[in-house]
C-alpha cells in the first residue's frame, strides 16, 4: 500500500513541476471506468498531457493512465468555439497481484465552460494490453476540471 502512496505522490509532484502559466494545469475528478482523479495539462492551444490515477476498492488496485492528445478547436464551428475534439495515445497501469500494462487511444470531446476556469469532458478509449497477455478492453468515463 505504501508503494502506491509514493507512486501517486510522485505523480502529482510532476505535474505541478511541470506547469508553467496560468491556465493551463487542470484538476478534477472523472466518474466511468476508470473513475478517480484526473490532471491536464496544455503544452499548446492544441497539444495536451493528462493523467488519472484511481484506486478500486473492490479488487484492491492501483490505476494509472497517461496521455499526449490533441486537440481540435473549432471542429463544430463557430457556433460552438468552446467545444474541442480530441484524440491522442498513451499507456496504462493496474498495480494489482498481476499486474497489466496496455496501449490507450482516447477520443472525447472537451468543453470549456464560458468565462470560467471549468472544463467537463466526456471520452472513449480503446485499449490493447501487452502484459501479461494480449487483449482487448474498453474504458471511458465523464469528469471535469478545474484550471489553475
Amino acid at each position: 500500500m505504501r508503494k502506491y502512496g509514493i507512486a501517486i505522490a510522485l505523480i502529482f509532484i510532476f505535474l505541478g513541476g511541470v506547469v508553467t502559466a496560468e491556465g493551463n494545469f487542470g484538476l478534477g475528478a472523472m466518474v466511468g471506468e476508470p473513475s478517480g482523479i484526473t490532471g491536464k495539462l496544455y503544452l499548446s492551444e492544441s497539444i495536451a498531457v493528462d493523467t488519472t490515477v484511481s484506486w478500486s476498492f473492490i479488487s484492491d488496485k492501483l490505476y494509472i493512465h497517461s496521455d499526449y492528445l490533441h486537440h481540435f478547436p473549432g471542429i463544430f464551428g463557430s457556433d460552438i468555439p468552446t467545444l474541442a475534439g480530441y484524440t491522442g495515445i498513451g499507456g496504462m497501469i493496474e498495480l494489482k497481484d498481476n499486474p497489466e500494462i496496455g496501449l490507450r487511444i482516447p477520443f472525447g470531446l472537451s468543453y470549456m465552460i464560458p468565462d470560467t476556469p471549468v472544463e467537463l469532458f466526456f471520452e472513449i478509449v480503446p485499449m490493447v494490453l501487452l502484459a501479461p497477455e494480449t487483449d482487448g478492453a474498453l474504458n471511458g468515463g465523464l469528469g471535469a476540471r478545474y484550471y489553475f
